[in-house]
């Protein structure tokens, strides 16, 4: 019964997402015979979209066992798909509505079981996608008073710098490093 509210929260923040991503295209790019839409409404979606995914994610990922701790070797090359899991984030940046979200636990979903190293990473790309969605919503918010336009600025630079940065670091087999980030997952 978790599993269906879970999903169904996330079922709902993706097509909120979809809905706010017409929505943002309809104000940008205003056809005739299209219904106008409204600035203030495609932001509420897109706020709203947020926080029902994460509400999904977050559910999904607690419900799910912990896989066991498979011993660590700091010798190894560096995997690519660490690295992958750490970029995947900048899919929202290529279009994808809540790529920020759904591209690091997708891959953390997938890729978890493989290697301890994978589910680690994960767990951290996870955190800071979550975290940055409450950031995001948060800027959408005050975009009502202006100031948020500045904060989603800042916000969106502070991302790309950390993910790049977090792929290049586990590239070299250095362990990444999230500021700011809440600890959703242990």
């Amino acid at each position: 019964m978790l599993k269906f509210v879970c999903i169904s929260f996330l079922a709902l923040g993706a097509g909120l997402a979809l809905l706010a991503s017409a929505g943002l295209a309809a104000v940008l790019l205003p056809l005739p015979g299209l219904p106008v839409a409204s600035f203030s409404a495609v932001i509420l979606a897109l706020a709203f979209a947020s926080l029902a995914a994460m509400t999904g994610i977050i559910g999904l990922a607690r419900s799910t066992p912990v896989t066991p701790a498979l011993p660590r070797d700091q010798t190894h090359t560096p995997d690519w798909r660490v690295v992958v899991l750490h970029l995947a984030g900048l899919s929202a940046y290529a279009g994808v509505p809540l790529g920020h979200l759904l591209g690091p636990w997708i891959l953390w979903l997938f890729w978890r079981r493989h290697a301890s190293t994978l589910d680690a990473n994960g767990r951290a790309a996870l955190n800071f996608a979550l975290t940055i969605s409450i950031f995001y919503v948060s800027a959408l918010i005050l975009v009502f008073f202006f100031v948020g336009f500045i904060l989603l600025g800042i916000l969106i630079a502070f991302h790309i710098i950390v993910l790049i940065r977090n792929g290049w670091r586990t590239s070299v087999n250095l362990p990444a490093h999230y500021p700011l980030t809440i600890n959703f997952l242990s």
